[in-house]
């Protein structure tokens, strides 16, 4: 294996790569050799992605798409066959959430996170599947969360769909293994990404957000992760260096999901 080109000839579909850790994984598969393709709803954004991700890796690409649409989704996928001639490996990096209980929740927030964080998942992986069961090669990553493993209050719907993701994933490792097939999570923890900084500078300067950051700071024996974190771990699992796992869910979460609270 070349250590250094881990992904050469491969062609990769990273689902939200506009920003965030999408976008890190996207440029670390690039560099690794992949042409990386990536959705996104911020344009502007997703053209600066796109523009990085061509001086690694030229033919890559990125496609406007709003992954709570899914016939959107599914035209995307369509439309990566015609110009890849198929896609290697899938990563699954959507998620989103809103806090509170599920009696608090309107029916139309219900269906949206159910549909962008668990059932675009699904349909991209039923497009994409075929051609790879014809390789006889292939490779599923769906970034989870800890939430689908361990949760906290206001978490409800958002900890259903993780948890949804990781028990579908080892169905699937089950049903594809003999078309040469692995499926994988990765579940984060506390990840200082883009939106998380988004959430910090909500707080108001001060003793306010000084607080928030000591809670965050305290959430796991390690200091808080970085994005590189996740797309480490997504080069790991889209690699052969991980040829031999499948099903399972990779925590990287410093450390939080061992500590008793």
């Amino acid at each position: 294996m070349d250590y250094g080109r881990m992904l050469t000839g491969k062609r990769a579909f990273i689902t939200t790569g506009a920003r965030g850790i999408g976008k890190e994984i996207a440029l670390l598969f690039a560099k690794h050799g992949a042409v990386a393709a990536v959705g996104g709803r911020n344009l502007p954004k997703l053209r600066e992605t796109e523009a990085q991700l061509k001086e690694f890796s030229p033919d890559s690409k990125g496609y406007g798409l709003d992954l709570s649409d899914l016939e959107e989704v599914k035209a995307v996928c369509r439309q990566l066959i015609r110009d890849f001639g198929g896609i290697d490996i899938l990563v699954n990096t959507v998620g989103i959430n809103r806090h509170g209980p599920i009696h608090a929740c309107d029916e139309e927030w219900l269906e949206t996170m159910i549909d962008t964080n668990y059932k675009c998942g699904l349909l991209c992986a039923k497009e994409l599947l075929p051609g790879m069961m014809e390789r006889k090669w292939g490779n599923i990553i769906n970034i989870s969360s800890i939430h689908g493993t361990m949760t906290m209050p206001g978490f409800g719907i958002y900890a259903g769909t993780k948890g949804a993701v990781n028990a579908t994933a080892r169905a699937m490792a089950l049903d594809y293994a003999g078309d040469g097939i692995r499926v994988n999570n990765i579940s984060p923890g506390l990840i200082m990404s883009d939106n998380m900084l988004d959430e910090i500078h909500t707080y108001p300067e001060g003793e306010e957000r000084e607080q928030f950051m000591e809670m965050l700071r305290n959430m796991q024996p390690l200091s808080p992760g970085k994005m590189e974190d996740i797309a480490n771990a997504a080069l790991f699992l889209a690699s052969d260096m991980s040829s031999y796992i499948t099903g399972q869910t990779i925590m990287v979460d410093g450390g939080a999901s061992i500590r008793a609270h």
